[in-house]
């Protein structure tokens, strides 16, 4: 799995680099059913206009294609949208089934 998930956490990081005001990102992987699960936060918070909320959404979605290739291959899954957590920001994840994610070849 550690081709598919270095990968992953890479243009995930990368992503939040580009978007976020701050310097600070917060990632987690865990492992359950199956799967290797890849959260990271950063503190870019939502837009409120629609219009500038829709561009960044786009942009967002540009940024992470390499990943979201990646992704599919594994017959994985993905999204972003607005962190739970208190501070505010953008959550975004990628789920990587391992039998899949095990055979991914760059």
């Amino acid at each position: 799995m550690t081709e598919a998930a270095v990968q992953v956490i890479s243009e995930l990081v990368t992503c939040a680099s580009r978007f976020t005001p701050t310097a600070e990102v917060y990632m987690a992987l865990r492992y359950r059913d199956e799967a290797l699960r890849v959260i990271l936060y950063d503190s870019h918070a939502r837009h409120t206009h629609p219009r500038l909320a829709a561009a960044c959404e786009a942009r967002r979605r540009s940024a992470l294609r390499v990943m979201a290739c990646v992704v599919r291959a594994c017959s994985g899954d993905w999204g972003f949208g607005d962190a739970r957590e208190p501070g505010g920001g953008t959550r975004m994840w990628a789920v990587l089934p391992r039998d899949r994610a095990r055979k991914y070849s760059a």
